[in-house]
């Protein structure tokens, strides 16, 4: 799910709220070495609830929750639980016509980290599949927009200061990226968001790979689009993938995924 970033914060008492279902199945991984292997289909279902509350004087408070994930294999049981609570507190530094602020986003390990998916067909087989990785970690962020007539523009970096998990230290990550949207009715925003995520330095713990997602890279399109219902309620879907760019995949399965949801302002 690729979550916007902007250098807007909402004014004090606003409240935005969206909650939304993500489906992804691929069989496809690009290990950490970055070969493509052909597995069993893999399959992630999640229900997130995202929401925005200004606090004023340029404050303003963010929660992002996976309310409720589904992971599978076809050869597997799934595991459901909900996964890590994100809670962010930004700040705009500038106002105006091109905004900028910055944002502190620890993410407790709240999901199941040791859920097991069993082999229904061989006895005592399985694997982890987590809904939470299992360890705290800290997303600092800045951003900058900048708004015309009809339409915007923002950018973004970020890094993300990861912690351990029983003893091992993953490796922290950083990302890049650019929104564009416009509002070709006075219902309809429609939004094209790239993003690249890195990685720094080199793994130690090959254990912390698919399972605990450490240092997975990718480049990533995603096309969105939000209808205003009423003046409170509207519905709002996605569609994204990684794609071939700017870094090559990493410890991570490709495949494209859709996104459909309700928002409530």
């Amino acid at each position: 799910m690729g979550l916007a970033q902007s250098g807007w914060v909402p004014n004090q008492g606003d409240l935005f709220l969206k909650s939304d279902l993500f489906l992804f199945r691929a069989s496809t991984y690009v290990n950490p070495e970055g070969t493509a292997i052909e597995t069993s289909t893999f399959s992630q279902y999640t229900l997130h609830l995202y929401g925005k509350y200004g606090l004023g004087n340029g404050f303003a408070l963010i929660g992002y929750m996976p309310l409720l994930r589904w992971n599978q294999f076809e050869t597997t049981n799934p595991v459901i639980g909900q996964g890590d609570l994100k809670l962010e507190l930004k700040y705009q530094l500038l106002d105006g016509k091109t905004p900028l602020a910055i944002s502190v986003a620890p993410e407790f390990p709240t999901g199941r980290s040791e859920a097991f998916a069993a082999n229904p067909s061989i006895p005592g087989d399985g694997i982890i599949l987590p809904t939470g990785d299992g360890e705290f970690n800290v997303w600092t962020t800045v951003a900058a927009s900048r708004s015309f007539n009809n339409s915007y523009i923002s950018s973004f970096g970020a890094y993300n200061l990861r912690t351990r998990y029983k003893g091992l230290a993953f490796r922290d990550l950083w990302q890049v990226g650019v929104e564009a949207g416009f509002h070709p009715t006075d219902k309809l925003w429609i939004s094209l968001k790239a993003r690249v995520q890195g990685s720094v330095g080199e793994s130690q713990h090959p254990e912390l790979g698919f399972v605990r997602g450490d240092a997975t890279t990718f480049t990533g399109l995603t096309l969105g689009g939000m209808y205003q219902l009423t003046d409170e309620w509207g519905l709002a879907a996605e569609f994204g993938g990684s794609l071939p760019g700017l870094i090559p995949f990493r410890n991570i399965y490709v495949a494209p995924y859709y996104g459909i949801g309700v928002t409530r302002a």
